[in-house]
């Protein structure tokens, strides 16, 4: 069999393992290891290897701009910021390295991606061929992953009362000043997990200038409560003691924390988009990410409707046994080819 390499950044580079990618890299790790080395340097790669690259940087520098493996494989998890330019401005830099990594695009046997919305954006915004793209579904980490047992609540203090979750970053397409306004709405408190939150600094980049937004409105409120960045255990306990999962985007390359929120059957609020309705299909309560008061009343009638929440608690655990480990497992090596 065939030596697969995967490029792994996150030994040089701590912060990694917070991003998306860091998160897809240790799925990997509990899925390949034995089919797979981890290399942090492409020049530990050679002409036999199959080479995955499991994440892309469009405003970096190029890794690849050459063959240098059998066969090269490119992760790309979504285009977010090159379908919504005018919310993610890059500069006369970013812009050309961008042009550039799409010119190196070309050196990739195959291109993975997430789903098949995603999919379709990358054909569209950076002209690869659809018969190029792969979509891989995401799995979760172990820890998500085995028998579901009721653990004790987070160590982190919560109300005694219900509250909902939201696990992710604070990007523009998070949508968090209309899922603040609807939390105020629905007069119910929702922990926002992530270091970001919890760090007081302030910044003027342009990409969190709804997140400035988000702060203000979230500025001494109750509703609001910010643990910063826990471990996968931790999370568990919170996703089992929620009332719901929030995830109102405005776009996804898949939405990983309704997945997770599903195998510890906490039911999800999704925004009305094409990737949710992909990966979730009947299994969550659908809104308007535009209407904070839509929003609102989805999250009211899991608060108000005990018989409505434990049905889709019950929809959305069924749907998260379609993104199996060994699901994940199969449909890799089937794109590499192996």
């Amino acid at each position: 069999m065939a030596m697969i390499k995967i490029l792994d950044p996150t030994s040089s580079d701590e912060l990694s393992t917070f991003r998306g990618g860091g998160r897809f890299i240790q799925l990997l790790k509990e899925n390949l290891s034995e089919e797979s080395r981890f290399v942090s340097s492409l020049s530990e790669v050679s002409q036999e290897d199959e080479l995955l690259v499991p994440f892309w940087s469009p405003f970096q520098k190029p890794l690849l701009n050459k063959k240098i493996a059998k066969q090269q494989i490119l992760t790309i998890f979504d285009v977010i910021p090159q379908r919504y330019p005018q919310h993610f401005p890059v500069g006369i830099r970013g812009t050309l390295r961008l042009w550039e990594n799409k010119k190196a695009l070309k050196y990739f046997d195959k291109i993975i991606t997430i789903s098949e919305a995603s999919k379709k954006d990358i054909n569209k915004f950076l002209k690869v061929s659809a018969d190029k793209i792969h979509v891989h579904y995401l799995a979760t980490p172990k820890q998500f992953q085995q028998k579901l047992l009721k653990l004790d609540k987070p160590k982190f203090s919560i109300p005694e009362v219900p509250f909902v979750l939201y696990v992710g970053d604070v990007n523009w397409n998070k949508n968090l000043v209309n899922l603040a306004k609807a939390i105020k709405l629905a007069n119910i408190p929702c922990m926002f997990v992530g270091k970001t939150f919890a760090e007081n600094s302030s910044s003027d980049h342009p990409w969190l200038s709804e997140f400035n937004q988000f702060k203000k409105l979230a500025h001494n409120d109750h509703h609001f409560i910010f643990p910063g960045y826990i471990s996968n255990d931790e999370l568990v306990k919170y996703y089992q003691n929620a009332l719901c999962n929030i995830l109102v985007s405005r776009n996804e390359g898949f939405g990983l924390s309704y997945l997770e929120a599903s195998t510890q059957k906490c039911p999800s609020v999704l925004s009305d988009i094409p990737v949710f309705k992909e990966i979730a299909e009947d299994s969550a309560l659908y809104t308007n990410p535009e209407d904070p008061q839509d929003i609102a009343e989805k999250i009211v009638k899991f608060k108000e409707d005990g018989k409505l929440t434990a049905s889709y608690a019950q929809k959305a655990f069924i749907q998260s046994k379609k993104y199996s480990s060994s699901i994940f497992k199969k449909r890799l090596l089937e794109i590499i080819g192996i």
